[in-house]
């Protein structure tokens, strides 16, 4: 799947989706807003307020028998009427000639022009009806009425003028124009119209905001919100780990800072674990593994193997990453000698499995490389090997490589182990994501769950009922949760 391929997954783009997206760039979709807002009421508030006065004539047909005295019949009545529709339309835009608009400029005495003037006078004849109505927009209204007015009556002067021919003979025009209503100077501007301004730029805004939202979520590659994750891979999300320094060193939080908030996220994930794992034969057994590198799978595993281990659980952690190790580092042990010695009967148990911390903390360095992983890792004495430690351990903690370089973590998925997902949010790769989602699908693997990395440390609220300090310093002081002061205990 490409790129233009992600902008659709499934049945496209939904409420949902929009919604989610808004979500995790609603700081884009307020400034948008804000932005709009803003450029809209500077044009609205900078601009000039205009006054509208209007006029309207209405026009009669002269016949020539009534100019004699005459009564005039019905088809000379009929023959007038399609006259004036045919002559009417012609108005609108004799309103805006020389010989209208210069006697009105005359007449006021404007500093102004015909074309100047022209641009601010309209006149319409509405759908049905013998009438023209005549509109001046200009920034006083009193002006506004007058020239509403003047341009009326000099309309109805060039229309109703008697013209003489060549031959000196009176020709009386057949339209009659008269001014059936006057301008008047209005009381309040036409534009800019503020409500109907506000509320268009408030309306755009919010749409506006909401398609920028949305197309810079499409446009980010990365994972940033658990959603971003249960959207393609239908598992709960069992913990989320802050992104902090305290992670990083050869020693686990749970030994090196067992009071801190760093801590107690990993409980939590220990705990959830717990709660999800079903009661199934190598169920004791997680793989752990993530799409990409660099997402922090093995920080989790060494974390997640210690709690278990403070939970006076016999536990055993395991570095099948043999095209990386990482755990040894992680613990600051000697890493040289391990899995795949152990599985090629190079060394035995004994020789292969260190103790760490405590007497039930048990690890398993990968050890050197000597063949080719994928292969070791799927041999039967590695089953073998699964199989065994699944039933002396309580829990049994597999870091392996990601899916991006393999998929050994599918492998022993496969044979009965449950899979816990890692995504560092900022890290990890939408497309990888997806794909190792699809890879999972294919091969009937469903993760027992998901675990978030790399999350914002939210600031400790001093008002709560617990904060959280560090453990250890240079002096050994021990640094414990804190209660909120509480009321005073009632007298025994």
């Amino acid at each position: 799947m490409d790129e233009a391929e992600q902008v659709q997954d499934g049945n496209g783009v939904t409420i949902l989706d929009l919604f989610n997206a808004v979500r995790k760039h609603v700081i884009t979709a307020v400034v948008t807003l804000v932005i709009v807002m803003v450029a809209i009421c500077a044009y609205t508030f900078t601009r000039t307020p205009q006054y509208t006065a209007t006029s309207e004539l209405l026009a009669t047909y002269r016949s020539s028998a009534a100019a004699s005295g005459a009564s005039s019949n019905a088809g000379e009545l009929s023959s007038g009427a399609n006259y004036i529709n045919s002559q009417i339309q012609t108005y609108p835009q004799l309103v805006k000639t020389e010989s209208v608009l210069q006697p009105v400029i005359d007449d006021l005495g404007l500093d102004t022009t015909v074309k100047e003037l022209a641009a601010s006078v309209t006149a319409s004849n509405p759908d049905g009806t013998m009438l023209v109505d005549i509109s001046v927009n200009n920034p006083d209204p009193k002006q506004a009425s007058s020239i509403a007015n003047s341009v009326a009556e000099n309309l109805r002067k060039q229309v109703t003028s008697t013209i003489y021919s060549d031959e000196g003979d009176k020709i009386i025009s057949p339209v009659n124009l008269t001014v059936v209503q006057q301008a008047y100077a209005p009381a309040s501007p036409s534009s800019p119209n503020v409500k109907l301004n506000l509320a268009a730029g408030l309306a755009v805004g919010v749409i506006l905001g909401i398609v920028v939202a949305f197309i810079k979520d499409l446009l980010d590659t990365r994972v940033r919100r658990d959603s971003d994750v249960t959207t393609v891979i239908d598992a709960p999300v069992l913990g989320s780990l802050s992104r902090n320094e305290a992670y990083v060193g050869t020693s686990p939080v749970i030994i090196s800072r067992p009071a801190s908030r760093e801590a107690e996220e990993i409980r939590r994930l220990r705990t959830n674990v717990m709660f999800v794992l079903p009661d199934e034969p190598l169920s004791n057994v997680i793989v752990v593994t993530s799409a990409g590198p660099s997402e922090g799978k093995t920080t989790l595993s060494v974390n997640l193997a210690t709690a278990f281990a403070e939970n006076d659980s016999k536990v055993l952690l395991i570095d099948a990453d043999v095209r990386n190790p990482s755990v040894s580092k992680a613990l600051g042990i000697e890493g040289a000698v391990g899995l795949t010695h152990l599985i090629t009967n190079r060394v035995s148990s004994h020789d292969a499995i260190q103790r760490y911390w405590k007497p039930n903390f048990h690890v398993l360095p990968a050890g050197k490389q000597t063949m080719n992983p994928s292969i070791l890792l799927n041999s039967r004495a590695m089953k073998a090997l699964v199989e065994q430690v699944s039933g002396a351990y309580d829990y049994v903690i597999i870091d392996t490589a990601p899916m991006q370089v393999a998929n050994d973590a599918a492998v022993f998925a496969k044979e009965g182990p449950e899979l816990l997902l890692v995504a560092g949010l900022g890290v990890t790769e939408k497309k990888l994501f997806r794909q190792t989602g699809r890879e999972l699908s294919t091969l009937s693997i469903d993760p027992v769950g998901l675990a978030m990395n790399y999350g914002e440390t939210e600031k400790p609220q001093k008002g709560g009922y617990y904060y959280y300090g560090d453990e250890s310093d240079d002096n050994g002081r021990k640094r414990q949760i804190q209660h909120k002061k509480s009321e005073k205990m009632k007298k025994d």
